[in-house]
């Protein structure tokens, strides 16, 4: 117990902001034997009585410590000891009342999944599937959290047994998607859905197979978007670089939602670039794909031009030597920078008379021919 408790103390020096405490603190855990470190590191998160910034420390380094270190510990400590931590950890997920720290310790057993695939593609730790079909059907919603957020940390979990479970993975997705009473489980499910394919990205079969689950993936990008949460958005756009062709079948439905999104000056200006950036890969990866629908990228160029002279009053900030770096990350880089890019995407034939005709449109505002001036010279800065 004293010696727990001496860890304790070193786990809250790990998080001091003094420098020599916590990097004398880092010094004295290095030289914690792996196995004694596994054993502290569980107690800490099944502690109930123990500080929530303890226990939340604790997970991270668990976690670290399976991603690290895995082969150099895990295949040395006994059988029994093994069971142990696998069974502790599932135990954790259904009894811990914190989100938070629940959420690390799933992000931990994700971890462990990952390092128990064999050679053969076996997942030597089944208990974890049982405990993921169970989960996802219970009636606690913290349950059915925890499930979709191993999945989307992990979604190659069923190894070898992938192709089995096709079909119960599929349903498992839909059902959550379609949860009603929960907001939170459709973003999972959605994100989950988005790491399966990301992670089949070469398997034209089983993309084929979830294509249907896009259009639940589009809608929970529209809610969560408005509920200031870019994760499933984010997870479009990872899609559209390395898995346009997923986007096909419905992919008039989701250049209009990302169009929509870019066009939205409620939301944030992050994500308008992301909804923005969704068209503007998919003009990088899949250039002929987007030429059929050249419509809507007529839509999307008027938007770019607008990104580019969304700047804010400044006369000084015209005569600047340097750009700082905060301008990087400014609506109108982001609409520079997609307009170049779409351009050398789709071909300059295609896009030039669709400039063409807003640029005489905008140089009819009285605002705008100086804005554009202002461009004119951060184009000769950046250059």
């Amino acid at each position: 117990m004293a010696e727990q408790q001496q860890f304790y103390l070193l786990l809250g020096n790990l998080m001091s902001p003094d420098n020599n405490v916590r990097k004398q603190s880092e010094e004295t855990y290095d030289t914690i034997p792996g196995q004694n470190k596994i054993t502290f590191l569980l107690q800490a998160i099944r502690d109930a009585a123990a500080a929530e910034e303890v226990k939340q420390m604790a997970a991270v380094l668990l976690r670290r410590l399976l991603s690290s270190s895995f082969e150099e510990i895990y295949p040395s400590l006994t059988i029994e000891m093994q069971t142990a931590i696998k069974t502790e950890l599932l135990t954790s997920i259904q009894q811990e009342t914190s989100p938070n720290i629940r959420k690390k310790v799933c992000d931990i057993a994700a971890e462990l999944s990952r390092n128990l695939i064999d050679d053969d593609g076996n997942n030597q730790w089944p208990e974890v599937l049982k405990f993921l079909f169970d989960s996802v059907n219970s009636d606690n919603v913290g349950l059915r959290e925890a499930a979709l957020h191993i999945f989307w940390n992990f979604p190659g979990i069923f190894g070898n047994q992938q192709q089995h479970y096709m079909e119960v993975i599929k349903r498992m997705l839909v059902q959550c998607m379609q949860d009603q009473a929960n907001p939170q489980i459709r973003t999972l499910a959605a994100r989950a859905a988005a790491s399966f394919v990301l992670s089949n990205e070469s398997n034209t079969a089983l993309l084929k197979h979830f294509a249907d689950l896009l259009p639940g993936i589009l809608q929970a990008i529209n809610e969560s978007c408005y509920q200031g949460d870019d994760s499933v958005l984010k997870s479009l756009v990872e899609i559209a670089d390395t898995a346009p062709k997923y986007l096909r079948p419905n992919l008039e439905a989701t250049l209009q939602l990302c169009l929509k999104l870019c066009a939205d000056t409620n939301l944030t200006n992050m994500q308008r670039q992301l909804a923005l950036e969704v068209i503007v890969t998919l003009s990088e990866t899949a250039a002929a794909m987007l030429r059929k629908h050249t419509t809507i990228v007529a839509q999307s160029v008027p938007q770019m031009l607008a990104m580019m002279v969304d700047l804010e009053d400044d006369d000084e900030w015209a005569m600047a030597d340097e750009l700082e770096d905060d301008d990087f990350d400014s609506n109108a880089v982001a609409g520079e920078s997609a307009l170049d890019r779409i351009a050398c995407g789709l071909g300059g034939k295609i896009i030039l008379p669709m400039i063409k005709q807003h640029i005489m449109q905008m140089l009819q505002n009285r605002k705008w021919p100086q804005t554009l001036l202002q461009l004119s010279r951060r184009n000769s800065m950046t250059r």
